[in-house]
């Protein structure tokens, strides 16, 4: 189990963890709706269709958005339940030692575990994994590429008939 900082309490770090488990949930979402969009990219410039290319590559940059904003929730929070202050991003020094034990501690708290035992241990366990679990973070941008999964597009973004509105 964590212990607290100074000024910290239980209730806080509580908070934090659900955060992330919310944030890594939605964000484990986003990675299988950015390798369906990459995949139907691929499949409309195989087609030439423009039109489509255009409209999927608009989809993609807002869940690239919506990704990387939870990545730097992400970040914070881990910050905040290690009790220190995040640096300024042209000073935030991220070697692959941090990116495996931020992962780590994602994996933990995703997993509801609190005494930091090791993703392999709980894997023994339970005998689930999850995707985040998986890989960490500096490879699963390019497994999310590899993935092939079906994703329906928002009710919200349809036009009339249940057709894809590819006009915007």
């Amino acid at each position: 189990m964590r212990t607290l900082n100074e000024g910290e309490s239980a209730v806080d770090t509580v908070q934090i963890e659900e955060r992330i488990r919310s944030v890594a949930k939605d964000t484990d979402g986003l990675i299988m709706k950015l390798d369906t969009l990459v995949n139907r990219i691929d499949t409309a410039k195989s087609n030439d269709n423009k039109e489509l290319v255009e409209y999927y590559e608009r989809q993609f940059a807002e869940a690239s958005v919506e990704f990387m904003n939870g990545v730097e929730t992400i970040l914070d929070d881990w910050y905040a339940l290690k009790g220190t202050p995040r640096p300024p991003a042209d000073q935030e020094v991220m070697p692959p030692e941090l990116l495996d034990e931020i992962h780590n501690t994602v994996v933990a708290i995703v997993q509801g575990a609190s005494d930091g035992g090791t993703r392999t241990d709980r894997t023994k366990q339970t005998g689930k994994t999850s995707r985040i679990e998986t890989a960490s973070p500096r490879v699963e941008a390019d497994r999310a590429r590899q993935d092939t999964l079906e994703f329906e597009p928002q009710k919200d973004r349809k036009g009339p008939g249940g057709k894809v509105d590819v006009k915007g």
